[in-house]
């Protein structure tokens, strides 16, 4: 029975009815709450219609089931990552990840790449909160401009809320407006950090380190950039480390070697280059 529930749910879900997708996986959690799979699906639902709190639970509840250790878990904890990137909890989402991929890793598991992108993303976003911290530091009038932005975003999302609860709008509405006023306010936060920027002739200017520059195991920027067969740079010490010990490519887990490295020469020019202009990034 509950598998037949699950069966009609990933009907719809393939249809795109993300809302019936979701009722019948909860029946058929309701009928037998120790599959994590029933949990698994109704999470990804979820992350359809960007219920961030829901989808945290179901993939706790997936985890508890498999148990930390075992390897079918590793999806679930991208699942859960993404909900805590959502709701605004970076240093849970990278303490978690950070395990989540070592242990994918060590078991040469498909959900290594996907990890390796949520760590990447968890970084970033600790990196983005401590530069705002830095910048609302060095200047007062842009602090209380950016806390006036998320003071007039949190309002509108708290109206949003209300007229869904209130069934004036629907699901698909609220996460079409919901997504519209998060933007505009980045938008708008963007604008304001260009503005100070340019009248403190760079002063106060919001330091970024590009994604290309960063090693896929360490997470630090590079300093001495190999590439693998399949076309991916890592820095020398760490893909070396990990091919010795796995012999296989850590994003396509194809066998390896450390012969089969090649040095990337023009990556390493732009890694020096960036590090000689933003001394700072050491500390990224």
């Amino acid at each position: 029975m509950a598998q037949a529930l699950k069966k009609k749910g990933n009907d719809f879900f393939v249809e795109g009815d993300y809302v019936s997708a979701e009722d019948y996986y909860s029946q058929a959690i309701a009928k037998d709450p120790h599959d994590p799979t029933f949990f698994t699906n109704r999470a990804v639902t979820r992350i359809r219609l960007e219920k961030w709190e829901d989808v945290e639970h179901d993939a706790r509840a997936a985890i508890n089931i498999y148990g930390k250790k075992d390897p079918a878990s590793l999806k679930s904890s991208v699942y859960l990552a993404e909900a805590l990137l959502a709701l605004n909890r970076p240093q849970e989402a990278y303490d978690l990840t950070v395990a989540a991929y070592q242990f994918s890793l060590d078991v040469k598991h498909a959900q290594s790449e996907k990890l390796s992108g949520m760590l990447l993303r968890a970084k970033k976003a600790l990196w983005e909160v401590r530069e705002t911290a830095r910048l609302h530091e060095m200047d007062e009038t842009l602090k209380s401009l950016e806390e006036l932005i998320n003071a007039d975003l949190a309002r509108a999302e708290k109206e949003l809320q209300s007229q869904l609860e209130n069934k004036e709008i629907g699901e698909i509405g609220y996460r079409e407006d919901l997504t519209a006023l998060q933007a505009d306010a980045q938008k708008k936060i963007s604008h304001v950090r260009e503005a100070f920027e340019i009248s403190s002739k760079g002063a106060i200017q919001e330091r970024i380190v590009p994604d290309y520059l960063i090693d896929g195991i360490t997470f630090e920027v590079m300093h001495d950039p190999v590439m693998t067969p399949s076309g991916t740079s890592f820095n020398r010490s760490g893909i070396v480390k990990y091919v010795d010990k796995a012999g296989i490519d850590p994003l396509t887990r194809e066998p390896m070697t450390v012969k089969d490295l090649r040095p990337n020469y023009a990556l390493k020019a732009a890694c020096e280059e960036f590090l000689h202009k933003n001394g700072w990034a050491v500390d990224w």
